[in-house]
């Protein structure tokens, strides 16, 4: 037993990469799609892709789902409460050998805009 032996473990920090790009498309007055992807790279991980489709309803109402390459798949939604406050789910399941032990996972997200800067000219939305 690891604990039992009173061995020492050294862990080192990696150095991790990440790289997010999307752009927000007006399909109508009330419709935007948002497409992105997203790489991530870690010091001796492989590298890892996810890309994901969202639309943003009547600037209220957002559904999306995203692939994460050969990993997961999930599906959100969210709706904007009021200018600073947004609530969401999402569910993640696995598609790797790990989905035979569990049944995915849920997440209850609250986004919550402290400084909201109404002259923004380039919204985060990625």
């Amino acid at each position: 037993n690891h604990y039992k032996d009173n061995s020492v473990s050294i862990t080192k920090e990696k150095m991790h990469y990440y790289f997010i790009t999307g752009y927000v498309f007006d399909v109508g007055s009330n419709l935007k799609i948002k497409p992105s992807v997203l790489m991530k790279a870690a010091e001796g991980a492989p590298l890892q892709g996810d890309a994901s489709l969202n639309f943003l309803i009547y600037d209220k109402l957002t559904l999306g789902a995203a692939y994460r390459w050969d990993s997961a798949w999930s599906a959100m939604a969210g709706f904007q409460i009021s200018n600073s406050l947004f609530i969401g789910y999402a569910y993640d399941m696995e598609t790797t050998d790990l989905k035979n032990y569990n049944d995915g996972s849920h997440e209850i997200f609250l986004r919550w805009e402290l400084f909201n800067n109404s002259k923004m000219l380039t919204p985060r939305f990625f």
